[in-house]
């Protein structure tokens, strides 16, 4: 196992080997595998715990198929939108997608994690009460899968809506205003550095356990280079998209659409359901785009149009002390630099060959263990 780190900073463990303990548990690196906590876009979620240590931790796992998946889709979108893949039509364009791939193959022969660099660059400068941590990622070339250990959140989601009738039961009052200012605090930390979650959902806020809010899952997040900066390209979930997301625009304000996230994730807190719902996932979007919000009978006025932390709602008139937003955002995140990219995977190129010469001799040794099974099952068909 070959491990990169420094004191202090999130550990990259670039050939991570999978195995099995006396107990029947699995084994990924230093951590056993206790159970699955649920499943996730790219792979499942499992409580590990630390071999040495015994603490526990969460191991969200990403399947590099899926995730590469994604990089191509995204190569598609640029091509049909007008990036620069898309200059010059017919051949030209299509080259291009291809040179993008065949550069993106590159990478990852270099680089074990490049295919969530951006995700790693933006997790490891984040330091907030309300933002789960990263602590180590595990590369597992044999099984082609990547792994991300973070904080432990034994409560898991905020709020598990049914995924078929867009429901669930809604929070307590307390505790829904509770968890709003919770993540209104994580998602001001955020803004005020320059970081755009642009994927907020009930999914992604969990609850530790000691009934903590934490966001997480930065996979679709970005960086801008200032303060209400426009982005192209939509992302999400689709009741959870702010209007202009779910129409033709094509340069977005991302904080907009995220603090419109958080309106939908409080909305669905206090009254158990989603305010835009659909068959399909155009109907959802049409839904959203037309923009026609009901307020529950019996449902708190205050809600009606609320503005975020000078609100009454959220001051609770004046009695509930929020963290004023100095506080709240004195861990500076500097901005993520292409330096920044390079250090995610800079000391992991001179042990690049090792991996590639332990991975061909674990295939090696798989071929030749294969073929002695093989042997062994026709001596036993010629005894018989």
């Amino acid at each position: 196992m070959y491990k990169v780190s420094r004191p202090d900073e999130v550990k990259y463990t670039a050939a991570a080997e999978a195995s099995e303990d006396a107990e029947g548990y699995m084994i990924v690196g230093d951590y056993s595998i206790v159970r699955e906590l649920g499943k996730g876009s790219y792979g499942t979620v499992y409580l590990v715990r630390h071999r040495s240590t015994e603490k526990e931790y969460a191991m969200k796992e990403y399947l590099k198929a899926a995730l590469r998946k994604r990089v191509q889709a995204d190569m598609v979108k640029k091509a049909r939108g007008g990036g620069p893949m898309a200059r010059g039509r017919g051949r030209g364009g299509l080259f291009a997608m291809r040179q993008a791939m065949l550069d993106q193959q590159k990478d990852e022969q270099q680089d074990p994690f490049s295919l969530i660099r951006m995700e790693l660059a933006i997790w490891k400068k984040l330091q907030h009460q309300n933002l789960v941590r990263l602590h180590e990622v595990l590369n597992d070339p044999e099984q082609d899968v990547l792994y991300l250990v973070m904080d432990l959140c034994r409560n898991g989601p905020v709020q598990k809506l049914d995924q078929n009738e867009f429901t669930s039961e809604p929070l307590d009052c307390e505790l829904a205003h509770k968890f709003f200012v919770e993540a209104m605090l994580a998602l001001e930390y955020l803004h005020e550095h320059g970081i755009v979650h642009r994927d907020l959902k009930p999914d992604n806020m969990l609850i530790t356990s000691d009934n903590v809010l934490k966001i997480t899952d930065f996979g679709e997040s970005k960086l801008l280079s200032k303060h209400g900066e426009k982005i192209k390209g939509y992302s999400g979930t689709p009741a959870f998209m702010a209007p202009e997301l779910c129409t033709n625009t094509s340069e977005v304000s991302g904080e907009a659409a995220d603090i419109w996230s958080l309106g939908v994730c409080l909305y669905s807190f206090i009254y158990g359901k989603l305010p835009f719902t659909g068959e399909t996932v155009l109907e959802i979007m049409d839904a959203v785009s037309e923009g026609k919000l009901e307020i529950p009978e019996g449902g708190d006025s205050q809600l009606d149009d609320l503005l975020i932390r000078e609100h009454p709602w959220v001051t609770q008139n004046g009695t509930y002390r929020i963290t004023d937003k100095g506080a709240n955002c004195k861990h500076v995140v500097s901005a993520v630099t292409q330096e920044d990219l390079d250090q995610v995977i800079q000391p992991i190129y001179d042990i690049m060959p090792v991996i590639h010469a332990v991975a061909k001799l674990k295939r090696y040794r798989r071929r030749i263990r294969e073929r002695h099974e093989l042997e062994e099952k026709l001596k036993q068909h010629n005894i018989q």
